[in-house]
């Protein structure tokens, strides 16, 4: 069985890994993740890891960030060039940076995806709940016990308030009113991309949730309200 391994890459070694990308697809794509990353982090975080084998040839690529708190880890490029897909490469990497995440006691993981990902992300077990401002498929999801490999028993069985946990709200503004904002390109694939992904797009539910959640929350302040003003009109008996 291959020894694969992860390795960090310091922009350095990651302009150098460019270099042996062949494909004009695969190496645009690179060149965006390293300017992505260049403004937005700066490579004083660690956060551009490569899947490489035992000659040290980098397999696929993966730009991830832990926040401070190891609340949540953000997936934010995964890729793998042409000429070395359907290897199981990226599923591998992607394993081994959930299980990091685990040794971190890290919470929860969110990521997007692009509807041409869309089959990737869906055989694993994710689901969405929604298109973020661009259009993307936006995933926020808790870190299962075993990594990677729990995702989708997690997603089957655990219903939408344990998904959520307390971050719905957060959830809801990410996705909110989106879908109506797409462009009509956009809406096509859109259409299609329900299709594919059926009961794992949950835009619906976590609507439903919100609104049942907040009008519990309401009817919890009307009850203490309403106990509240007992008390205060009630006659005081000195004894």
């Amino acid at each position: 069985m291959p020894n694969n391994h992860l390795v960090y890459l310091s922009r350095a070694n990651f302009v150098s890994s460019m270099e042996t990308i062949k494909d004009a697809r695969t190496l645009k794509f690179a060149n965006m993740s390293l300017e992505w990353w260049d403004k937005e982090f700066g490579w004083y975080t660690k956060g551009c890891i490569a899947l490489t084998n035992e000659e040290n040839i980098h397999l696929c690529y993966i730009f991830f960030k832990i926040d401070r708190n190891n609340e949540y880890i953000t997936i934010h490029n995964i890729f793998t060039q042409t000429s070395m897909r359907r290897n199981g490469y990226a599923h591998e990497l992607l394993k081994m940076v959930f299980d990091f995440a685990l040794t971190l006691h890290v919470r929860r993981f969110k990521f997007t995806s692009i509807s041409n990902s869309l089959d990737f992300y869906l055989s694993l077990g994710f689901v969405y709940w929604g298109v973020n401002s661009v259009g993307d498929y936006y995933c926020d999801l808790p870190m299962p016990l075993d990594g990677l490999n729990g995702v989708e028993f997690m997603t089957d069985t655990f219903d939408i308030t344990a998904l959520l946990g307390k971050r719905y709200k957060k959830i809801l503004t990410k996705v909110s009113n989106n879908e109506i904002n797409l462009s009509e390109a956009q809406t096509l694939i859109y259409n299609s991309d329900l299709l594919k992904m059926r009961n794992c797009y949950m835009l619906k539910e976590l609507l439903d949730h919100t609104t049942v959640t907040e009008i519990s929350k309401e009817d919890n302040i009307i009850i203490n309200d309403s106990l509240q003003n007992c008390f205060d009109s009630s006659d005081v008996m000195e004894i």
